[in-house]
């Protein structure tokens, strides 16, 4: 008898900014943490079932040499099911992670399957608000001078006649 083993694969981000448009994709600051989770539920065991991090192809280890983005890994067993999460954890985004690409891959004996996430900066909102600001109120200024022009009491003039 076949026993089939069903797998899946979920991505959670938790960042120190909570700015996560979908698990594929993190918006997030220079310089702030981040945390991005892999999960791999399986109905049966977690046995044989292998998850860890790429970075453009590459291993986190090898990705990061002094070891700012680290993976975390973590097992629990249920009664009816088990999963594993590995968790990439950075102490420090860079500039540079916005460039990557970032996969969770499991391999296991009945199923492969990876997902990938991308990290993107997170937009400043500042320089268009001051903007705004400054449109708001040279409009405002612009329509009161035309409505004092246009309102303008013009006293009636008098003219003298001299004999």
């Amino acid at each position: 008898m076949i026993v089939l083993m069903a797998t899946f694969i979920s991505l959670c981000a938790s960042i120190s900014s909570k700015i996560c448009a979908s698990a594929a994709l993190c918006r997030n600051a220079p310089g702030s943490k981040l945390e991005i989770t892999c999960r791999v539920l399986s109905e049966l065991h977690t046995v044989g079932i292998l998850v860890y991090w790429l970075a453009n192809h590459t291993y986190i280890e090898d990705y990061s040499k002094n070891n700012r983005v680290k993976e975390h890994k973590t097992e629990r067993r249920g009664h009816e099911k088990s999963y594993l999460e590995v968790t990439l954890s950075f102490s420090q985004v860079e500039r540079k992670d916005f460039e990557v690409i970032f996969s969770c891959v499991m391999l296991s004996e009945k199923l492969d399957q990876e997902r990938f996430i991308s990290i993107n900066p997170v937009v400043s909102n500042g320089d268009s608000q001051i903007a705004i600001a400054v449109a708001v109120v040279a409009s405002i200024i612009l329509i009161s001078m035309i409505i004092y022009k246009l309102l303008k009491f013009k006293s009636p003039q008098t003219y003298v006649i001299f004999n």
